[in-house]
């Protein structure tokens, strides 16, 4: 690939998206919504706690949420509502098995329900049925057999009850890197050793190879690929069953500002987030003709 050609991509700034406290997490939900977590210090409890807002259109709802210990990663929300929270690591007790580390909690910011998704999980999504995938990075697919962790098949998917439904028997997956959940039948991953990027649609998957350069999130819009590391993004272009690098893209606020953030995308949609706001675009805006 030629680094020197750049694209410029214009994304724009998210209504109500200031960040007043600490960023902690954004998610994409299956809608259309952008998710943020930010830790705000409460002053009537004394103590942080977290504030989970919920961004789509002009307007911003927000639930508080008192749990503030526990190191979240991961946000995401059901079709009725629910929010679901999840950290990366869970720990195991003196039995061996896994603590939870999915919480899910209704609008008002009470804890209904939790359980464990397994160690060592790299990407949360939850489909339009309420399915919730998660993909594993290796310390996941290669956790202790005692816990007879399901980690250990790199994708899986759980039913809203933390029960799991699927499980990848069919990819060698040491590090499941990247996850976009299109619908529960269209669902793509990208998985290391392999370099490969697999598309999942009404239970049967075909598989594209990548250029060996590890990415955490990537969008697909026809023959197109966006791959980031939320260092530097790229498109692709498939030639066959390959992609194949096109040109490196440099994200811009509306004042033509150089952006750099934390990248979440899903669907066509990308959102990156900084220190003080978000801001988002889609493949659409900005596919080349």
């Amino acid at each position: 690939m030629d680094t020197s050609n750049t694209l410029k991509i214009h994304l724009d700034r998210v209504t109500a998206s200031q960040v007043t406290g600490k960023h902690i997490a954004t998610g994409l939900t299956i809608s259309g919504q952008i998710m943020m977590i930010e830790e705000i210090y409460d002053a009537k409890r004394h103590r942080d706690v977290l504030h989970v807002h919920r961004l789509h259109d002009q307007w911003r709802t927000t639930t508080i949420v008192a749990q503030a210990e526990t190191d979240f990663s991961y946000v995401d929300s059901f079709s009725d509502g629910r929010i679901l929270l999840v950290a990366s690591r869970c720990d195991d007790d003196v039995d061996g098995l896994w603590l939870p580390n999915a919480f899910i909690y209704d609008t008002s910011g009470h804890l209904l329900d939790s359980y464990c998704l397994d160690d060592g999980i790299q990407n949360v999504h939850v489909d339009e049925k309420d399915q919730i995938w998660v993909s594993y990075f290796d310390e996941g697919v290669f956790a202790d057999a005692a816990t007879n962790s399901v980690g250990s098949f790199g994708l899986v998917v759980f039913d809203a009850h933390g029960q799991v439904v699927f499980k990848n028997k069919e990819y060698p997956i040491d590090d499941c890197y990247a996850l976009n959940v299109c619908a529960s039948d269209d669902a793509w991953f990208f998985y290391h050793p392999d370099y490969r990027i697999v598309h999942l649609e009404n239970g049967a998957g075909t598989s594209y190879s990548v250029p060996a350069r590890h990415f955490s999130d990537f969008i697909v819009q026809g023959d197109h690929l966006i791959t980031t590391d939320n260092e530097q993004t790229y498109l692709l272009k498939r030639e066959g069953q390959h992609y194949e690098e096109q040109a490196r893209i440099q994200f811009e606020s509306e004042k033509g500002t150089p952006l750099q953030g934390t990248i979440k995308m899903r669907q066509d949609r990308i959102v990156l987030s900084t220190e003080t706001r978000l801001y988002a675009g889609t493949f659409q805006d900005f596919l080349p003709e």
